[in-house]
């Protein structure tokens, strides 16, 4: 049996409900920042706040939820059902996770790239080039092993 092909994009429904969750965590914040846009209205006048803060309440405690409604819907569209730990399928969840594994795994790829020393060491290695010898130095106050190149120890800093 062939294994299936990887995922190389995140599917159009999870795109739809990760956007969808952002819009319904964006809601949530407005609806509770709107008690202190309330509570900034009504600062001067005293009366305005009495009997309000039933309706205040309501509306942090709605903003709260659609806050964490929400991210929930980010979470469940970024990893997938088996990915989030909502479906207990370690083959599903590893194929709901591999664009961002992908994703990941070539980030470092960049990193890598980044640093002369590796770039040079998979080349020797994609080349088969045997490694160069390296000479060590003896120091002969510590006895400590320095590169050939070296003017003084690194360990007791004497003169090699």
């Amino acid at each position: 049996m062939k294994p299936p092909a990887p995922v190389r994009d995140v599917s159009p429904e999870r795109k739809a409900l990760y956007y969808a969750g952002m819009v319904v965590g964006v809601l949530g914040v407005l609806l509770f920042a709107s008690n202190f846009l309330v509570v900034a209205a009504g600062f001067g006048d005293p009366g305005a706040m009495v009997g309000g803060g039933g309706r205040m309440m309501l509306r942090a405690l709605g903003g709260m939820a659609l806050l964490v409604i929400g991210r929930g819907m980010t979470a469940v569209a970024a990893r997938g059902l088996a990915g989030s730990g909502l479906v207990l399928d370690p083959g599903r969840a590893r194929r709901d996770l591999e664009p961002w594994s992908r994703m990941g795994g070539g980030m470092v790829q960049d990193a890598l790239d980044e640093v002369p020393t590796v770039g040079r060491a998979v080349d020797r290695l994609a080349s088969g080039a045997e490694p160069a010898e390296v000479v060590r130095v003896r120091c002969r106050s510590c006895r400590a092993l320095n590169d050939e190149h070296d003017k003084f120890c690194g360990q007791c800093g004497q003169p090699l």
